[in-house]
């Protein structure tokens, strides 16, 4: 049990889950991605790896372990009127990608990566 809290440090986070295409290590969205899933409770684990990855676990070595390497990265911005706010992140579970947003505040970032894992269990679509 305590390995698998460890997998979910910021440290380890940070040492495994790289940025991407839009995003670096410093970027404050990538920052507000990690510090959101170092904070998850087990159950909100097992939701944001379906939802990224299609398994419910990570495999020996945590997010060292996934082949490919979890990436994020940054999700086009839509076409004005419309804002980053009010779209949604998507992945590519066969790659282990996640596209986010630029949100504009943490609270946002959250929110819209909730309704996502809850929303987006088993549902493999295109993008």
């Amino acid at each position: 049990m305590l390995f698998r809290s460890s997998c979910w440090s910021m440290e380890h986070l940070t040492a495994h889950v790289k940025a991407q295409h839009g995003y670096s290590v410093d970027s404050r969205n990538f920052r507000d991605l990690l510090t959101i899933m170092s904070e998850f409770k087990p159950e909100e684990r097992r939701k944001f790896l379906m939802f990224v990855t299609g398994a419910p676990s990570l495999p020996v070595g945590g997010f060292a372990g996934l082949k490919p390497p979890l990436t994020v990265v940054k999700k086009e911005a839509p076409p004005a009127p419309l804002t980053t706010d009010q779209f949604m992140p998507s992945v590519m579970t066969c790659a282990n990608y996640l596209k986010l947003p630029a949100y504009s505040t943490v609270d946002s970032l959250r929110q819209k990566l909730e309704l996502a894992m809850a929303e987006g269990q088993s549902a493999f679509l295109l993008s």
